[in-house]
């Protein structure tokens, strides 16, 4: 191997080796970013999949709940609850406007 040849065998290790460190550092970024999405979807997981309704979770999601006076005019029991959620606005679950809910009598 000549002079020559050897020179562009080494620039081109020096090289390889540059590339190989720069690839690491790619691969350990995207080894720290697959971390993180995990650790956000266990956070998202246990606001969409609650197995308990906690203070935490509520202060999160709800910005007041209104209860208004019973109500006995139609000799039952009924009570309107309004709960405002943080973000969302304009959604009415009172059985006036759903015919999917129940009303409970006392």
């Amino acid at each position: 191997m000549n002079s020559l040849g050897f020179k562009a065998f080494e620039k081109e290790q020096a090289d390889l080796k540059q590339s190989a460190e720069e690839l690491r550092g790619v691969v350990a970024e995207t080894e720290a970013q697959a971390v993180n999405v995990q650790n956000f979807l266990k956070i998202v997981k246990k606001y969409t999949e609650p197995t308990e309704l906690t203070p935490a979770l509520l202060r999160e999601f709800v910005e007041k709940v209104v209860v208004h006076a019973p109500d006995k005019s139609s000799g039952h029991r009924t009570q309107r609850i309004d709960v405002h959620y943080n973000f969302i606005e304009g959604i009415d679950f009172s059985p006036e406007f759903s015919r999917y809910s129940k009303t409970t009598t006392a």
